[in-house]
């Protein structure tokens, strides 16, 4: 190990060749050249699926749900949280306005509220009825509202009265204790009764037990006439509305076609998400059972009866918002044919569940999207679809399957016979705040396919071309620990891998999984792929570190040993598409570890590189905070703002307390326990430093402003 150590020291400190140059203004950059790079490329068809966009010349903004037309083939109806429905058109990628909600009514604007839902009438044909779910804010506060609207043009408009307002009849009034766990998903069951599901009600741990108690509709599926009338549900001392009951936040179910049965998945607090089959009178368990585990909860007065445990559970290492699928009942995938299909709308895994022999159910890993997947879409022959923050996709077969390469030697991104030091064609770099990674250190290259370019949008954030690949080193004392690699793949998603480091220091192994090794003392955890997208976010451009902000400073090149700015070595060599703008080349974050600098500008950039890119727009969290550098303090959302999501037993903490650190949920959160910490994935030492820094930060603002 210390002959590897000592080689890998060598490249990264000191000049190997090569030489630099100047770019048209003058100023010194850090290589003389672009370096060719035909080996490090992104691997295609590494799973058992692809996705195939659709309609990809169309945008579309928050979309939540996607269904088809009951009656035309190639139509499908994209629901938007923001309150619009267009009418798709498959085949010419044609899309109209059904309607906008927002146009018509206060919709409610929270992380979880808005338009959730929507179902055609079984009888749509004859009676043009279309059902839609979603949350208004009313004089008692947000409400989440069933209602039944009608089309007399087979699904082209909404009627409307002779005052230009929406008929709507509302079925279903639920007033929300919080702004969280909403659920939302309605959809039409074998049987032509309309189903109804409803989260908790929010906070944390359930507070008023309202997933047990049968007087709410509240954490239930409801079971109604499509009139709005209770079905004949039946269970004792309930309202007559429940179907089943336990649930925390039922986000996306479905029935299957071939059997009936229905299944869903249901979101989790801090540690296990779910998949369930759901049956009339069922009790799921939350809030006395979370996945298969007893909470510390008191159930109170709990109703009598068995709780009935998921079909299957997993952890925060796989994800940390459940998406329910379908039951694969299509022709274009054999190899799927009854299996259960759903993901994660952090992770964006793809998994499928089949049955055993033995009743149970195996889960298998189809494909890693690196997408926010907010639901699922069946089509009238059983093919199925992904809806995600980053577009719309068809799940089909893969055209080509390879698989990842299981010694790091063999990626192509690293010396085979010295992988610890990187391929010819990386081009190294690093960021002025790095990532808070458990204390280690770490070296990062970038590698581009030949011919290729990086383009720069406005906010400064890098969109690298497709076939891309990232490379980070970890480093624990002076010793190599993992290699993870960060693919853009030829659909346009991205895909995280870890490599194990062995004991020589000879080459790493490709991680299955996530894993929590004992390294010099010290538990390191290796992420899974899954892991990986929970934290390189969509909204966040993926890539994270790429950006102006983070790369506009100075670095010593390897090669050459030259020191030059990294933005301007980049657009010397041709990397850049354009070179980056006066203004972009001003600003920068702050080192947080920089005793020196004002406190502001450091602590806003350590919670810019640990925090913002789940904390922005479009990010993953239940949370609306948005913690990028740039937001000025008093639009972040966090400021003198009640938490949505439970307040740590801290009575009175707000997001953010001007002045009082103790009762800052933003710092508190960072020395929780693991469940509750933040950043929550992939850390298992805490940051006393930045944490302290975020506290003295908070102690000397006197406001927002």
């Amino acid at each position: 190990m210390q002959r590897c150590l000592l080689l890998f020291i060598c490249l990264v400190v000191t000049a190997c060749g090569g030489g630099s140059g100047s770019n048209s203004g003058g100023e010194t950059i850090g290589l003389s050249e672009r370096p060719a790079n035909s080996e490090c490329l992104a691997f295609e068809g590494s799973g058992e699926v692809q996705l195939t966009p659709i309609a990809p010349s169309l945008d579309f903004n928050s979309p939540l749900l996607m269904l088809p037309h009951p009656t035309e083939t190639g139509i499908f109806y994209v629901v938007e949280q923001g309150g619009a429905i267009y009418r798709l058109d498959l085949a010419t990628e044609g899309r109209t306005q059904l309607a906008d909600l927002s146009e018509a009514y206060s919709l409610s604007t929270c992380g979880e509220c808005g338009l959730l839902g929507m179902a055609f009438d079984p009888a749509f044909s004859t009676n043009g009825f279309v059902y839609l779910s979603f949350t208004e804010n009313t004089s008692a506060g947000m409400t989440s509202f069933v209602a039944r609207f009608e089309s007399a043009d087979n699904g082209q408009s909404l009627r409307r009265d002779g005052t230009g307002n929406l008929l709507r009849s509302n079925l279903v009034e639920q007033q929300q204790p919080f702004n969280n766990h909403n659920g939302g998903h309605i959809a039409f069951g074998p049987d032509g009764l309309l189903y109804v599901g409803l989260g908790d009600g929010g906070s944390a741990n359930d507070p008023g037990n309202r997933a047990q108690s049968l007087s709410t509709w509240l954490g239930k599926i409801l079971r109604l006439n499509p009139d709005g009338s209770p079905a004949s549900n039946g269970i004792p001392g309930a309202l007559p509305e429940i179907y089943a009951y336990g649930l925390r936040n039922p986000w996306r179910w479905s029935f299957d076609r071939e059997t009936g049965d229905l299944w869903a998945g249901d979101v989790g607090q801090n540690r296990f998400e779910e998949i369930s089959r759901i049956n009339l009178g069922g009790n799921y368990g939350w809030r006395c059972y979370e996945g298969f585990e007893r909470t510390s909860n008191s159930c109170g007065d709990s109703p009598s009866g068995p709780f009935i445990e998921p079909v299957t559970a997993y952890g925060r290492s796989d994800g940390v918002s459940v998406t329910g699928g379908y039951v694969y009942r299509g022709n274009n995938i054999p190899a799927l044919q009854g299996d259960y299909l759903f993901s994660d709308f952090g992770s964006g895994t793809l998994w499928a569940l089949t049955e055993q022999p033995d009743g149970g159910f195996a889960r298998r890993t189809l494909l890693e999207t690196g997408r926010n997947v907010a639901s699922f879409a069946e089509d009238t022959a059983g093919e199925l679809y992904l809806v995600t923050f980053s577009g719309l996709f068809r799940i089909d077969p893969v055209a080509v399957e390879s698989e990842l390469p299981q010694q790091l030697s063999d990626t192509g991104c690293v010396q085979a016979s010295a992988p610890w030091q990187p391929a010819d064609g990386l081009i190294p770099y690093t960021v002025i705040e790095p990532f808070w990674s458990d204390g280690a250190d770490k070296t990062r290259y970038l590698a581009l396919p030949d011919g290729t370019r990086i383009t720069v949008d406005d906010s400064g954030d890098f969109d690298l071309p497709r076939g891309s690949v990232l490379v980070k080193n970890f480093l624990l004392g002076q010793s190599l620990i993992e290699t993870r690699l960060f693919l853009h793949n030829a659909d346009g998603s991205w895909s995280g891998y870890s490599y194990q480091w062995n004991e020589a220091g000879t080459d790493a192994e490709l991680v299955d999984g996530s894993q929590d090794v004992d390294v010099g003392g010290q538990i390191w955890h290796y992420p899974s792929a899954g892991e990986c997208s929970l934290c390189h976010t969509a909204a966040a451009g993926f890539s994270l570190g790429l950006e102006t902000r983070q790369l506009n400073r100075d670095f010593t090149y390897p090669q050459t040993g030259v020191t030059a700015n990294q933005l301007a070595t980049l657009a010397g060599i041709g990397v850049l598409s354009e070179q980056p703008t006066p203004a972009q080349r001003e600003q920068r974050l702050s080192r947080s570890t920089d005793d020196n600098a004002p406190i502001t500008p450091r602590a806003r950039s350590y919670l810019h590189a640990n925090c913002s890119h789940c904390h922005r727009p479009g990010g993953t969290t239940q949370s609306a905070m948005d913690l990028r550098f740039t937001t000025p303090l008093s639009d972040t959302g966090a400021c003198e703002t009640p938490p949505g999501n439970g307040d740590l037993g801290r009575t009175g903490a707000q997001l953010l307390t001007p002045g009082d650190a103790d009762n800052s949920l933003l710092y508190l959160r960072m020395i929780s326990e693991r469940e509750f910490r933040m950043p929550p994935i992939s850390t298992l030492q805490e940051d006393t430093q930045g944490a302290q820094l975020v506290a003295d930060w908070i102690n000397q603002l006197d406001s927002c402003n």
